[in-house]
C-alpha cells in the first residue's frame, strides 16, 4: 500500500488503479512495466523539447548509464554536485522522497534505499529504465513517467524532494522551482543542483554552438560534436602550457599557468576531453551540454530571490565547479 497516491497531474483528482491503466472518468494513463505514463504524445508543450535528448541519451546510447559506475563513483559525484557527505545521506533516513528527473536511477541508488517510500519522476523514456537499475537496492521504486511541471501528486506530499541537475534543462528554472516545490511539505526538505554562469566568453560560445546544435536530431548533433571532441583530444595530447600573467577581470580569466585544452574549457567554450572515458564517452559529454535546448546558467543572487519568493529558507547555497548546489527547507 502506497503512502503517497498518484493523483491526475492536470486536474488533481484521485486516479483508478487497474493492472493496465490509471483512470479518471474518461482519462487513462497507461501502465508501462509498472510505470504509468502522465506524458502526452506529440506535445507542443516547451517543455516537450527537452524530451527527445534525454531519451536518447538514457536508452540509445552507452552514455552514463548506472551499470557502468558503482555506488562509490556515484557518491564521488553527488558529493561533488550535490554536496552530500556519507552523514549527509542520513538525511533520507524513513523519509518519503521525491527525486525529480530521476533519469535512468544511478545518482537514485544512493538515497531511494534509505527512504520510507521513494517515487522518481522523469520526462524521457530513462524513467523505464530505472526501475531496473533500482531493483537491487530498493524493494519498491514508485516510478512516473512525468512532466515536472504536472506532477502526478497532491501538494505537501514529501519530506525531501532532491533534483539533480533538472531545473535548469527546461523553459524557466525559477517556473520548474515554482511547480516542484508545492509537493513538499511544511517544513520539508529541497535539495537542488543547477548550472552557474561561466566566463562571459564561454556564456557567448556556449550559446552560439547550441542554437545550432539542439536543432538537429540526436543522431547529426552527435556527429556534429565530434569536431569538438577531437579538437578536445588533439590538445591535450599536445600538452601545450599557456601563462596568464594577471587576472583579465573583462573577460573572467584568473592569472595562473593554464593546459591550454582546459584553459579553453574554462573560459572560451566547452571543450570537454577526458582520456578514462575516452572519445565516445567524451564527445556524449559535450553532447549533453550543447544538445539541450534548455540549459540555463545562474547567480546564487538568484536562487535567494526564488527561495524567498517561494518561502523555501536556505541552510546551503554552495558554488563548485560549474554549478550551485541548495539546500532549502519550506517554511
Amino acid at each position: 500500500m502506497k503512502i503517497v497516491s498518484w493523483v491526475d497531474p492536470f486536474t488533481n483528482e484521485s486516479l483508478e488503479e487497474t493492472d493496465t491503466h490509471l483512470i479518471h472518468n474518461d482519462i487513462k494513463y497507461p501502465i508501462i512495466n509498472g510505470v504509468p505514463k502522465f506524458v502526452k504524445e506529440n506535445s507542443d508543450d516547451p517543455q516537450y523539447d527537452i524530451e527527445k535528448c534525454f531519451s536518447y541519451q538514457w536508452t540509445e546510447s552507452d552514455f552514463g548509464q548506472p551499470e557502468k559506475f558503482s555506488d562509490d563513483d556515484i557518491k564521488k559525484d553527488v558529493i561533488e554536485t550535490m554536496d552530500l557527505t556519507d552523514d549527509d545521506l542520513s538525511l533520507f533516513d524513513d523519509k518519503i522522497v521525491l527525486d525529480v528527473g530521476v533519469g535512468s536511477g544511478a545518482s537514485s541508488r544512493l538515497w531511494a534505499p534509505r527512504a520510507k517510500e521513494f517515487h522518481g519522476v522523469d520526462i524521457g523514456n530513462g524513467v523505464y529504465r530505472a526501475k531496473n537499475t533500482l531493483s537491487n537496492s530498493v524493494e519498491n521504486p514508485i516510478l512516473s513517467h512525468s512532466d515536472l511541471h504536472h506532477l502526478p501528486y497532491a501538494d505537501e506530499s514529501f519530506d525531501v524532494i532532491v533534483s539533480n541537475g533538472v531545473l535548469h534543462h527546461t523553459p524557466s528554472t525559477k517556473n520548474a522551482l515554482k511547480s516542484v516545490y508545492p509537493k513538499l511539505k511544511k517544513g520539508g526538505l529541497i535539495i537542488f543542483y543547477i548550472y552557474k554562469v561561466k566566463a562571459p566568453l564561454r556564456e557567448f560560445s556556449d550559446d552560439y554552438i547550441r542554437n545550432q546544435i539542439s536543432k538537429m536530431s540526436p543522431d547529426e548533433a552527435f556527429e556534429a560534436n565530434k569536431s569538438i571532441t577531437k579538437l578536445a583530444e588533439s590538445l591535450h595530447n599536445q600538452k601545450i602550457n599557456i601563462t596568464i600573467p594577471e587576472d583579465v577581470p573583462l573577460l573572467g580569466f584568473k592569472k595562473g599557468e593554464y593546459d591550454l585544452q582546459r584553459f579553453i574549457y574554462q573560459n572560451i567554450f566547452k571543450l570537454f576531453w577526458k582520456e578514462s572515458m575516452g572519445f565516445y564517452e567524451s564527445n556524449m559529454e559535450n553532447f549533453d551540454w550543447y544538445y539541450p535546448k534548455y540549459s540555463w546558467r545562474h547567480t546564487e543572487t538568484e536562487i535567494k530571490e526564488w527561495c524567498s519568493e517561494f518561502n523555501l529558507s536556505p541552510k546551503l547555497i554552495k558554488e563548485n565547479y560549474s554549478g550551485f548546489t541548495c539546500h532549502a527547507y519550506r517554511e
